[in-house]
């Protein structure tokens, strides 16, 4: 399973929204979440909390294999280290770290925002308090043509420099 999430952050209000999109091998939709938040610290927050609100609902969906993608190359740095966070956010952090060794096998990548778009229209429209639900097996019509740009995008950024790589050639 794949898991694409992203947050969104309206530092003029101070409230934000979750956006979580899971897709099997083939690109179908297994899941998807949206979900609105009145009180926010910053978008890393927004971000560590679309990574914990995707891990948890892959643990209640049984899936034991996932790969996990974040257009924030920060929190795919704070999930691949094992270097105790100290941020505000450290225990969301701690919590997904956790949740990660619920499943047989994981990797964390970045991906460009391109490839990133269902996951942000989502969290985009909770910001807005719009959409705050979960879709199981299936996918919301919101996000649909979105769903399609994204799998022909997430192809491009797979040379030697895509964020992916260059991140594990740089923590090597």
């Amino acid at each position: 399973m794949r898991i694409n999430v992203d947050g969104s952050y309206r530092p003029d209000f101070g409230d934000g929204g979750i956006g979580v999109v899971i897709q099997d091998e083939h690109g179908m939709c297994q899941a998807a979440m949206a979900r609105y938040f009145p009180h926010v610290l910053s978008v890393f927050h927004m971000e560590a909390e679309a990574c914990r609100a995707g891990l948890l609902l892959a643990i209640h969906q049984g899936w034991e294999d996932l790969e996990l993608e974040s257009d924030c190359s920060l929190m795919v740095v704070a999930l691949n280290t094992n270097v105790e966070d100290r941020s505000e956010v450290g225990r969301i952090i701690d919590d997904c770290k956790s949740y990660l060794t619920s499943f047989h096998s994981t990797q964390i990548c970045h991906v460009f925002r391109e490839a990133n778009g269902a996951a942000r229209r989502l969290a985009h429209l909770a910001s807005l308090n719009y959409l705050n639900d979960v879709w199981l097996e299936e996918s919301p019509a919101i996000i649909q043509n979105v769903l399609y740009e994204d799998n022909c995008n997430y192809n491009r950024g797979q040379g030697p420099m895509s964020p992916s790589r260059y991140d594990s050639i740089l923590m090597q």
